[in-house]
């Protein structure tokens, strides 16, 4: 298939903002384990991260990052295998992340706010043989541990202390380790092909179906870190002039705070304020003690930032970059926000698919309203209509990306792979179920999700899978899920429910409500239960959510 020209020139050569360029080289043997390398290396004493008032340093973290390494070397890991880690935000996350880098094994990281059977869920589809996590949730794991096959478990103390629960044959202390590998690891694998082997499996709604693992090769993140980077440099140099202070409330189990945060810190060199979970009191304290200049977020964190009565009297001027991913920034809140800062906010558009990036509009570029950006340096951008052919500019079709930084393909999932890729113009390009368009100078513009995705707080949910739990609970005989517009939470999660007949007038919404809190994540469960006689289908009996979210629309 032939690009159209406005793909093959790049049109948004001539619009990109200052200091940006198109190509990027990224080195075919850069491996992850060099950028995990690279902060220890070039910063050393410069102070990293701090966590509720104690400071670590780069050589600190790098010391740390290489024992823990050499520990889990001990414990049998190696190339191939599959880690799983369970933790907040913390020091420790970012040591066992890149520890599990530095061995050559893959990441998996997994939301602190997953229950059992969803812990138990991404752990046996990724084929996970370790898991690192947090003691406190030890009663989970014990709950999934009788339907897994793990080798090993690290329970982590986030205040550094020794874990209360034993260790025996399965269970190991994270401080353990630590204390039996006083040595540095020094020799890292050899034998890796960045562009082939995967650094991590990062878990997402994908198109269709319950969450896969996007695999992505150490090659995409290079390339996603390398592009990130380029905007950084220009941040530091030109428009923060110094070194960045982030307030850092990204989850980090989620790509979007891996790439941007934890892994582009080994370039940027700047100073991260953590904090385990979003604490709008905490973040009142770090924003008027620590003045952070750099703050990534979602759109539902930076609507209750600026809703929150202990920000209400705190000067946010200090702010200068504040980003906003994973959902579509309301303009009202751009407006807002620049009112309470003195500074423009940037966006971006990606996916996990991504490497976490696809187009980004930094403060000091053009600002079109509504618009998510010019896409990334080494990134085309394309919009397709449902015969996969490209649109011209201005038509609305789904968006496409051919980059440096897109995975591989979902994990065990060869039929998905068939469905997302397709191959024009000698590149392969990925479909992002997303529908777009693009105007006469590059700028991309979201205007809905074609696949049924519900963006719940930054957070993906994916109907199915809701829908899935809910037919377990024995009085539900048929239900859709669809997502309803919130102005604070981006959309609000529904369920339409028909009752088996036995169990009409003796059940209500609420122990609907209350049962799937039991049964699912805190971002997963519907807030909003419907019963209903009916549901809207097609000829051949397929549920027409799109039917019931009109409806909905309608009525609010």
């Amino acid at each position: 298939m032939e690009l159209p020209d406005y793909i093959k020139n790049r049109i948004w050569k001539d619009y990109l903002p200052k200091g940006m360029t198109l190509k990027l080289e990224v080195p075919d043997d850069m491996t992850l384990i060099d950028v995990a390398l690279n902060g220890a290396e070039k910063f050393k004493d410069k102070v990293a991260m701090d966590f509720y008032g104690r400071e670590y340093t780069f050589n600190e973290l790098g010391i740390l990052t290489r024992r823990f390494a050499a520990g889990l070397k001990d414990l049998g890991v190696k190339k191939g295998d599959i880690v799983a880690l369970w933790l907040p935000n913390c020091p420790q996350f970012a040591v066992c992340y890149f520890a599990i880098i530095l061995t050559g094994a893959t990441v998996t990281a997994i939301s602190p706010l997953f229950v059992t059977r969803e812990l138990e869920y991404q752990i046996k589809d990724s084929g996970a043989k370790y898991l690192i996590l947090l003691e406190r949730f030890y009663k989970q794991f014990k709950r999934a541990s009788k339907n897994l096959d793990l080798h090993k478990a690290i329970l982590v103390n986030i205040e550094g202390n020794i874990p209360k629960i034993p260790e025996n044959g399965q269970i190991v202390h994270y401080n353990t380790i630590l204390e039996k590998n006083q040595e540095p690891l020094n020799q890292f694998p050899e034998n890796i092909d960045p562009k082939k082997d995967v650094a991590v499996i990062q878990y997402t709604g994908g198109t269709t179906g319950l969450p896969k693992g996007a695999c992505l090769s150490h090659y995409n993140i290079v390339a996603m870190t390398l592009e990130i980077k380029q905007i950084t440099d220009y941040m530091k140099e030109q428009y923060i002039k110094g070194d960045l202070v982030t307030l850092s409330i990204l989850p980090w189990y989620h790509i979007y705070g891996q790439a941007c945060e934890l892994i582009s810190n080994q370039f940027a060199g700047g100073k991260g304020i953590l904090i385990p979970s979003f604490d709008l009191k905490r973040i009142a304290q770090i924003i008027r003690d620590y003045r952070p200049n750099l703050v990534l977020g979602v759109p539902t964190m930076f609507i209750n930032m600026l809703n929150s009565p202990h920000l209400n009297d705190i000067d946010m001027s200090c702010l200068k970059y504040a980003n906003v991913g994973a959902g579509a920034l309301p303009i009202e809140v751009a407006k807002e926000w620049e009112e309470r800062t003195g500074f423009q906010m940037a966006e971006g558009y990606g996916l996990s698919e991504t490497s976490t990036g696809a187009t980004s509009m930094p403060p000091w570029s053009k600002k079109k309203l509504g618009s998510c950006g010019l896409p990334f340096a080494n990134t085309y951008i394309g919009i397709i209509n449902e015969n996969i052919e490209f649109q011209p500019l201005g038509e609305p079709g789904e968006l496409v990306v051919s980059a440096p930084q897109v995975m591989l393909g979902y994990h065990n999932r060869s039929e998905e792979n068939e469905n997302v890729f397709f191959e024009a113009g000698g590149m392969k390009w990925l479909r992002t179920g997303d529908y777009a368009k693009m105007d006469e100078e590059g700028y991309v513009f979201l205007l809905d999700r074609i696949k049924d995705m519900i963006k719940y707080k930054g957070h993906s949910v994916y109907p199915r899978e809701i829908e899935e739990i809910l037919y377990e609970h024995p009085a539900v005989l048929e239900c859709a899920v669809i997502g309803v517009s919130d102005p604070l939470k981006g959309e609000e999660i529904m369920a339409h429910i028909i009752l088996k007949p036995e169990f009409k007038d003796k059940i209500l919404e609420e122990d609907i409500i209350n049962w799937s809190k039991e049964n699912m994540a805190a971002y997963k469960y519907p807030r909003i239960i419907k019963f209903v006689r009916s549901l809207p289908k097609s000829a051949i009996g397929k549920i027409l959510r799109r039917a019931i979210r009109e409806k909905e629309a309608k009525r609010a």
